[in-house]
């Protein structure tokens, strides 16, 4: 693409211009290459965007120049002589579909990421000199770390969900729900709890704990079960977990360290049952969910 800088041009227009200043290209070929362009942008435009409105034929003409040049750049290794040859003997449209292909190729990741992905994203103005593989390399990373952002919630919330999981693909979410998964593994192990899921009596002991020990100390034995928990993880789930913040814990560390309102915030940030929350709000309906804090329920629906 260091051509395309130096000459304030996306790489197709600058082949064509080339190829047709030396002779490589014919008049006639250039004129039947600029008609195919027109036709893939208004068919573009067609299906995707609307041919009523000028600035929607503007942005068809700009993704069809953006897969074309990410097309032609991934068969031409960023070379100018080798780029004509293909556009003479391939086709303009060649490219093109070669570009479409890699977009397309994002289905393999994820389906729903795949729908998630704007064709504007791939457009090139006709003064743009934005490398478009490495736009199309950025697209295709995120896809990979969001995938892996589900993958990752999908196995952690089979171990230390307290209730049913919800199938879920928006990032955010995910995030927001793990980091409850992740700060309810480590209050587990704060309590040494052998178990992977809350139940009141646990509950009861992790508050008894926070409230009873010196927030230092607490805080040094947070910070080895949150080293004794990463380790015990794959090391791409290790690697991601660190590259995400995800194993920072600053909210629940700056809960320990103030410790105040312990029953108000604690209850916030750990993935609870539905009966513990109803139990911690007053709001208990007498469910009957065959969980581990059953006898709990049960005592408390008898009278005294």
């Amino acid at each position: 693409m260091k051509i395309a800088e130096l000459r304030n041009k996306p790489f197709i227009l600058l082949v064509l211009k080339d190829g047709l200043a030396d002779g490589y290209f014919s008049e006639e070929f250039v004129h039947k290459t600029k008609q195919q362009l027109s036709d893939m942008s208004l068919r573009i435009a067609s299906d995707n965007l609307s041919i009523i409105y000028a600035d929607h034929i503007k942005k068809a003409c700009e993704i069809v120049l953006g897969f074309i040049s990410l097309g032609l750049l991934s068969h031409c290794d960023n070379n100018t002589e080798k780029a004509k040859d293909i556009i003479k003997t391939q086709g303009i449209v060649y490219c093109f579909r070669a570009g479409w292909a890699k977009y397309a190729g994002l289905k393999e990741i994820s389906a729903d990421y795949f729908k998630q992905i704007k064709l504007s994203s791939y457009a090139l103005a006709a003064n743009d000199i934005s490398d478009i593989t490495i736009v199309h390399a950025d697209i295709v990373k995120q896809g990979q770390d969001s995938l892996k952002l589900l993958n990752l919630y999908r196995s952690i919330s089979a171990q230390y969900s307290a209730n049913v999981v919800i199938p879920e693909t928006d990032e955010d979410y995910l995030k927001f729900e793990l980091q409850k998964l992740l700060n309810s593994a480590v209050a587990l192990m704060l309590i040494d709890s052998q178990q992977k899921i809350f139940n009141h009596e646990r509950y009861t002991q992790l508050i008894t704990y926070l409230t009873t020990t010196d927030s230092k100390l607490v805080l040094e034995k947070f910070a080895c079960c949150v080293s004794d928990f990463s380790e015990k993880q794959p090391v791409t789930t290790k690697t991601f977990l660190q590259e995400s913040s995800l194993l920072d814990f600053n909210e629940f560390k700056t809960i320990i360290t103030t410790q105040k309102k312990l029953a108000v915030f604690i209850p916030e940030i750990l993935e609870l049952s539905v009966n513990i929350t109803n139990e911690l709000n007053d709001d208990f309906e007498g469910g009957y969910d065959f969980g581990l804090d059953d006898q709990d329920d049960i005592a408390y629906l008898k009278p005294d």
